[in-house]
């Protein structure tokens, strides 16, 4: 990995880290652990089986590795983080069926009551409409062997472990994804808000501030020809107040341009779709600081912009927690993008690689960019933490 360099400073590249990102925070672990309870069922079934007493052992290991395994599904989230999610949600299904070889003696079908496992896995990083398909492909893949191998009067309790465990899962996606849309819709009216508190903001300031720069004018004007220096220094008058009218517009509407970080992340995923770009960004914003929050947003809105109209990249990752925001692409790399990043937005205060470190420093943190060398692995990451 290289240092990147820009025109004023170096920006450290250290990291050395794999790609693949850690979980926005420990929130959605502690949310996953919570479904574990439906362990008790496959577990109460190892132990009620006529079985040796070492098949039970090994059923209950297996139980326990799974439990395991699941949990560390949602540590870490994305194994491969230039492959879609559903790619990385398959793969942890996978995982998570190698520890049922080791119930299936002791407990045979009842292991299939770890089903809704595997709805969770997929239904909480798919969209809705994956979450459904995914939850219908498991129940039948978990329901068909016992209505194949045994008679209609078994069916009920494969039924009652699974269906309701599939319900509440489909019901829980759809209550977040409603709760995600139903923030957003008060974040726009929030933001219609502040519009109009603007509008009336700059409207009071432009029109006392033109309403005199009007009278000294045509006073200046009058002036000219009998006290020309008093119609100087009405013209001075108005230079200085044109230029603190224009500072208090541009306060005004500063306040209206300051991003917030959710919104962010869903422009950013659309953003990057749109380019082509795989997104694996969270869905949650976990507790941060307000300064800093905003200083992410900004930082995130750049990064994005960059990686979609000079990276070339294929997949794109971001991880948030209450401290740092990583930004991850599989691009060229900064060092090849910098001059077009630059370039584009050299007349544009504030923006590119260098608004981004000026942001960081101004909030007290430290950006890091790791680059890579010509001719070996590619990729970018951003780093923000504290300073």
């Amino acid at each position: 990995m290289s240092t990147l360099t820009t025109d004023t400073q170096t920006v450290k590249g250290t990291s050395t880290e794999n790609p693949a990102e850690w979980s926005s925070g420990w929130s959605d672990v502690l949310y996953a652990s919570v479904w574990l309870v439906f362990l008790l069922f496959p577990i109460s079934n190892v132990l009620s089986a006529p079985v040796s007493s070492g098949l039970k052992a090994l059923g209950l290991t297996g139980i326990g590795l799974f439990a395991v395994l699941y949990v560390i599904s949602w540590i870490y989230e994305l194994p491969f983080p230039r492959r879609s999610e559903l790619v990385n949600a398959l793969f942890w299904c996978a995982i998570l069926l190698l520890p049922l070889a080791l119930v299936v003696p002791s407990a045979g079908l009842t292991g299939t009551y770890v089903a809704p496992f595997f709805v969770a896995v997929c239904a909480f990083r798919l969209s809705m409409k994956g979450a459904v398909i995914s939850a219908g492909v498991i129940a039948l893949l978990a329901i068909t062997p016992w209505l194949i191998l045994y008679p209609p009067q078994e069916w009920f309790w494969p039924l009652v472990g699974i269906s309701p465990a599939f319900m509440l899962l489909l019901v829980s996606r759809w209550v977040m994804e409603r709760s995600v849309v139903r923030e957003e819709l008060q974040r726009e009216l929030k933001l219609a808000q502040q519009r109009e508190s603007v509008g009336r903001d700059v409207h009071d300031i432009l029109g006392h501030s033109l309403t005199v720069v009007s009278m000294k004018v045509q006073l200046a004007k009058r002036l000219m020809a009998t006290d020309p220096e008093r119609a100087a220094q009405e013209l001075d008058d108005v230079l200085v107040l044109t230029r603190d009218s224009l500072t208090d517009v541009r306060s005004t509407v500063g306040k209206l341009r300051e991003p917030e970080l959710s919104v962010q992340l869903v422009q950013a995923r659309a953003a990057l779709r749109s380019a082509g770009i795989t997104p694996h960004l969270p869905s949650t914003v976990p507790s941060i600081e307000a300064p800093w929050r905003s200083t992410f947003a900004w930082i995130l809105r750049e990064a994005v912009t960059n990686a979609v109209r000079h990276s070339s990249a294929s997949s794109c990752s971001v991880t948030l927690t209450s401290t740092t925001l990583t930004i991850t692409d599989d691009g060229v790399g900064l060092a090849c993008e910098r001059d077009a990043a630059n370039a584009a937005s050299s007349s544009v205060p504030g923006n590119g690689l260098r608004g981004m470190q000026e942001r960081a420093e101004k909030a007290g943190l430290k950006l890091t960019v790791t680059s890579p060398v010509e001719g070996k692995d590619q990729g970018t990451r951003i780093v923000v933490e504290p300073a």
